[in-house]
């Protein structure tokens, strides 16, 4: 090989790695109530809200990136990684976003995982099997997977939660929730919730919480079981039912069969007048535990 050749192939490997992997690192003006939009294929994407009138991005964009799409400075900022139409070997973008904390938020991914913390307005994250992760007072949220999990803790907005095969975790919710799983375990755990609705076809439901003053909750599963640990002072109407699975119960009298031939069981009973609380499985067990 020439001179001139070796040159050559000395340039390209010094010039591989700026291909291989591109840094960020950008600042667009932004309204303090904006609505931000991220998208990202695989990686991973974090959101934090700050003080500043100011959408920040910073992070590595994956060997096979095109490039970051950065655009917007008013109502709507656009963050966005683009690949390649042609795109078949192309490694996860880790990026990095400051938003203004009153901004709406708006996040797609199809396996990048999306954590969210300190923004207070609208919160709309969505992705395939990344996992979601939300901190903080949002308005309002809304999670949605097919396999990756998600994680809400703290939020006093109201919200939903909704996976195909991921696990959903609430931790110190007060606002009026829902959340649905078709496999995934959900599961709840706080102090005082006003209203929830749990539902899951073969995934378990899981409630570790009390319920508030006039507050509802009901959790219905197909094969899946039910376990509602509530304070003994709870003060409710209970409604508890199954088609073949079991009742047990620490606060109230023993469930009772719903026909003398049938497998089901039924269990109706008060401990005064306040929230009320529905269970339902078709052929998973139901627990009542005191805490």
């Amino acid at each position: 090989m020439n001179r001139i050749g070796i040159l050559a192939l000395a340039a390209a490997a010094a010039a591989f790695p700026a291909v291989a992997q591109q840094r960020v690192d950008e600042k667009r003006p932004a309204a303090k109530d904006g609505v931000v939009e991220v998208h990202n294929v695989a990686g991973s994407v974090t959101v934090t809200g700050w003080d500043q009138d100011q959408v920040a991005v910073a992070g590595t964009l994956g060997k096979g990136a095109e490039r970051l799409e950065f655009t917007g400075s008013g109502s709507r900022t656009v963050v966005r990684v683009v690949l390649p139409h042609s795109a078949h070997h192309v490694d996860g973008s880790d990026i990095e976003i400051m938003v203004p904390a009153g901004s709406g938020l708006e996040v797609n991914t199809v396996s990048a995982d999306i954590k969210v913390g300190k923004v207070r307005g609208e919160v709309n994250l969505e992705s395939v099997s990344g996992e979601v992760t939300v901190a903080g007072e949002p308005k309002e949220f809304s999670a949605r997977t097919v396999s990756g999990d998600i994680e809400i803790t703290a939020a006093t907005a109201p919200g939903r939660a909704k996976s195909v095969s991921g696990a959903i975790t609430l931790s110190g919710v007060t606002g009026s929730v829902e959340a649905t799983s078709v496999s995934g375990t959900i599961s709840v755990k706080g102090d005082a919730v006003s209203r929830i609705d749990l539902e899951t076809t073969s995934g378990d439901i899981r409630f570790d919480a009390g319920l508030a003053k006039d507050g509802r909750l009901q959790a219905k599963t197909v094969s899946g079981s039910v376990e509602l640990t509530l304070p003994a002072a709870t003060v409710a109407d209970f409604d508890v039912t199954t088609f073949s699975g079991d009742v047990t119960d620490d606060f109230g009298p023993a469930a009772k069969r719903t026909s003398e031939y049938g497998p089901g069981k039924e269990l109706t009973f008060s401990t005064g007048a306040g929230g009320r609380i529905v269970a339902k499985s078709f052929s998973g067990n139901v627990h009542l535990r005191k805490k």
